[in-house]
């Protein structure tokens, strides 16, 4: 094998890869190709991967404009590209730790690489037309190995998203339905709404948007702190190029007045010259009904002028979702749908006592509070504590 065809990629963009450089450097006729042997054998050890597995990985998740451009407008030239560079990691592939010591020893005259650890070479069996075929459905590059990001200028993953499911959520079943429904549209083509989901803290608004992400995995999601609402138009140029469906999170929504990011985000929602792409949705929340802040002053001033301006925003999300606090007897349900799930089984009477004191000592009752307290109570019920 001719280790040195690694350096003759044409469509994917994987030259400047440490386990690439290591290899191409192994055909190296001095001490270097012995280091660089070391290299790949603590790239694949560290990360518990094949030869194989490490490349179907790098390939898979490679930020490649060519191959990209082929999977929106496949060219024989361009297939054939393609492939070129999978024949050569096959080749590359075949190579056991063995056979590439050997080669090494022959150039360098080292005989000592023969007592360095092996590297498992595993296998590589995939064509062109199923890395288009991924390309097409999850995204190149970083869209294609995370789904959940945050945004302050420039992207950043988010390796564990909060995992809450739709069925984690209890009661606020009407709620969930319209985003989960709005959602659907949006995933399907059909005309879909910007959403603002308005209530009281711990209401369930920011965990609704959440596990309609996690329940469906066509989704991504990029979080924007209200912040950098004013880098959306930046936002949007790079996620509109994608073709993939975004859903831009912007919690815990308010003004001041004169803010210049209210008027960043009325442009972006509806009003700017270059319009939103079609495939970004903005789902905001909010616990203000006026989304402006006002002084005292500004309040006997200005209030019908300060409301205007908050309907004004309001109005450009397709769909206004109120999230309100609970009742008694609709807290105390969920906590007893919350106890069922995680197999509490106690008396009824006093699981209410210990949840009422537990929001009073909180800040009252809410679907969070619910949620805290039930693992507040699981955890010292596992441990034999006092409740």
């Amino acid at each position: 094998m001719d280790l040195t065809k690694m350096r003759s990629f044409c469509a994917f963009n994987i030259k400047g890869d440490a386990l690439v450089r290591a290899l191409n450097k192994c055909s190296e006729n001095d001490a270097s190709a012995v280091e660089n042997y070391s290299e790949i054998v603590n790239i694949l050890l560290v990360k518990g991967q094949t030869l194989g597995e490490y490349f179907h990985e790098l390939l898979l998740y490679s930020d490649s404009p060519l191959v990209g451009e082929c999977a929106k407008y496949p060219t024989d030239l361009r297939i054939k590209a393609i492939e070129y560079d999978l024949g050569v990691v096959r080749e590359v592939v075949s190579v056991n730790a063995e056979r590439l010591k050997l080669e090494i020893a022959e150039n360098t005259g080292n005989k000592a690489i023969f007592v360095m650890p092996d590297y498992e070479n595993g296998s590589f069996d995939y064509d062109a037309e199923y890395f288009l075929d991924n390309i097409r459905k999850n995204g190149s590059g970083i869209f294609a190995k995370y789904r959940a990001f945050t945004f302050n200028g420039k992207l950043k993953p988010i390796e564990n998203p909060d995992p809450i499911s739709l069925g984690d959520l209890k009661n606020y079943e009407v709620q969930r339905r319209q985003v989960v429904e709005n959602t659907l549209c949006f995933l399907n083509d059909k005309p879909a709404q910007n959403v603002l989901l308005y209530g009281d803290r711990g209401a369930g608004k920011s965990s609704t948007v959440k596990a309609v992400f996690n329940e469906y995995k066509a989704l991504r999601m990029v979080e924007i702190a209200k912040e950098d609402i004013r880098l959306l138009p930046e936002l949007f140029e790079i996620l509109g190029k994608t073709g993939l469906k975004f859903i831009v999170m912007i919690d815990d929504l308010s003004f001041a007045e004169a803010d210049d990011r209210f008027a960043a985000l009325k442009a972006a929602l509806d009003g700017s010259l270059s319009a939103k792409p079609e495939n970004i949705l903005i789902y905001a929340t909010t616990n203000r009904r006026k989304i402006i802040r006002e002084t005292v002053a500004e309040r006997e001033i200005g209030a019908a002028d300060a409301i205007d301006e908050s309907m004004s925003l309001s109005d450009r999300f397709g769909l206004f979702i109120t999230f309100s606090k609970p009742d008694k007897l609709l807290y105390l349900d969920i906590v007893h749908k919350l106890c069922a799930d995680k197999g509490i089984n106690v008396e009824q009477t006093r699981v209410d006592e210990a949840a009422e004191r537990f929001a009073t000592r909180h800040s009252g009752r809410s679907p969070r509070t619910a949620r805290q307290f039930v693992e507040w109570l699981y955890s010292r019920i596992e441990l034999n504590l006092e409740y």
